[in-house]
């Protein structure tokens, strides 16, 4: 969101991040709301993550750099063999990671975060937060030739305007 302030263009770099977030993951969950549960174990090819494996990673790994560049070790909100229904999984993982980066100041945005067993480096909070959203933003783009093979014609735009 950028505002004008006595002439002067500011930029609120959280709204604009979470801006960013929300459009982009209204559309990750809008193609998880098309797997069948049924069908969590579909891969494209023989050497292809399942699909629901896919969707879990996309949701924790958002959540897991959103926890980083909150300067929190990172967690998962459900164990590997919980049985909720992927969907909710996602509306839960979506709304715990909106209240992360919800929670930053302007200034915690540019504080530095150890990454370096990740990434291999340490870098502002910012940069943890466009490497994650980039990371889903790649596995959205699979996701969406999951959902394609598995029968799916009707799909949204890859990003929610």
């Amino acid at each position: 969101m950028k505002m004008t302030i006595g002439g002067i263009t500011v930029s609120n770099r959280k709204e604009d991040f979470l801006a960013t977030f929300r459009a982009h993951r209204k559309v990750t969950n809008d193609l998880i709301a098309l797997i069948d549960e049924k069908k969590l174990d579909f891969a494209p090819t023989d050497t292809s993550m399942p699909v629901g494996k896919l969707a879990n990673h996309i949701l924790e790994a958002t959540y897991t750099f959103a926890r980083l560049a909150n300067n929190q070790s990172p967690a998962k909100l459900f164990d590997d063999d919980d049985n909720t229904e992927l969907k909710s999984k996602a509306s839960t993982y979506t709304q715990e990671t909106e209240k992360l980066i919800a929670s930053m100041s302007e200034e915690d945005f540019d504080k530095t975060i150890d990454v370096s067993d990740m990434l291999g480096e340490k870098l502002p909070a910012e940069k943890v937060l466009e490497t994650g959203m980039h990371h889903e933003i790649h596995h959205k783009g699979q996701l969406f030739v999951y959902v394609r093979a598995m029968g799916h014609d009707d799909l949204p735009y890859y990003i929610s305007l």
